[in-house]
């Protein structure tokens, strides 16, 4: 991510951002666990935001460097986990660090938010060590969860609303297609999920508006996002007890030994 709109919102949610529900907590753990780094592996954490992964990935013994192009993230992260071993605002797509200088480099949700996907891909192969390994999550489907349909559905109901070029800061991925293209070997991934008991409705909603989605609630006419409110809580109300499902999917790469 570049000083785009992207960075703008970012740093705007940084005080919020995954405060709400521990969305993306979760989430890292299941990440760092399905990689399994040793102690003391030299880790990337990029697009660290708030420091999820950098928190999983410490707890496992590593090696931590997180960075991120939201400066209000990356001191937010540097005093929550003062034990990292450095803190730096950084672009991605060019990665101030000489290469072969890490073991692990992770993403948590961010590599579809990216403006240019592939170049970042080919600066995480170029500071990897030889046999190191590049893992990154993406959101995913999640089975057997029918009472949540209606939320995505309204995603997409609303779309046509947005003028074109604003709402979601995502963009289509390939992520197998993106790490063999990059050099990447030994290509595989996996499905996660995780189920977030939620208190009430005003949680939930404040939960979409602490991160990536506040683009498409801000870009919606005053009265559709009154509407699309209206309707995510009017559904809410028939749940008891609220419990969010969530799934996300697991990508992993090695670079040649």
């Amino acid at each position: 991510m570049t000083a785009t709109r992207a960075t703008i919102l970012l740093d705007q949610l940084a005080s919020v951002y995954d405060e709400v529900l521990p969305f993306f907590a979760g989430f890292a753990r299941q990440h760092m666990a399905w990689v399994a780094p040793g102690p003391g592996t030299r880790v990337l954490d990029l697009g660290a935001g708030r420091g999820a992964l950098t928190g999983a990935a410490l707890a496992h013994g590593c090696r931590v460097t997180a960075v991120d192009c939201a400066a209000g993230m990356v001191e937010r992260l540097a005093d929550r986990y003062p034990r990292v071993h450095e803190a730096r605002v950084m672009d991605v797509h060019q990665l101030d660090f000489p290469d072969g200088c890490f073991d692990l480099v992770c993403a948590g949700f961010v590599v579809h938010l990216l403006d240019d996907p592939a170049a970042a891909a080919r600066e995480v192969r170029r500071v990897l060590a030889p046999g190191g390994v590049f893992s990154f999550s993406v959101p995913g489907d999640v089975e057997d969860a029918p009472e949540w349909e209606f939320y995505g559905a309204l995603f997409r109901e609303f779309q046509p609303l947005i003028p074109e070029g604003q709402g979601r800061l995502s963009r289509p991925l390939d992520a197998e297609r993106l790490l063999s293209a990059a050099g990447f070997t030994g290509i595989g991934g996996t499905a996660i999920e995780q189920r977030l008991p939620v208190p009430d409705a005003d949680t939930f909603w404040d939960w979409g508006l602490s991160h990536g989605s506040r683009a498409y609630f801000d870009a919606l006419p005053a009265d559709a996002r009154t509407e699309f409110e209206a309707r995510v809580r009017a559904e809410l109300s028939a749940m008891d007890p609220i419990v969010f499902a969530a799934g996300a999917r697991l990508w992993r790469g090695a670079s040649a030994a």
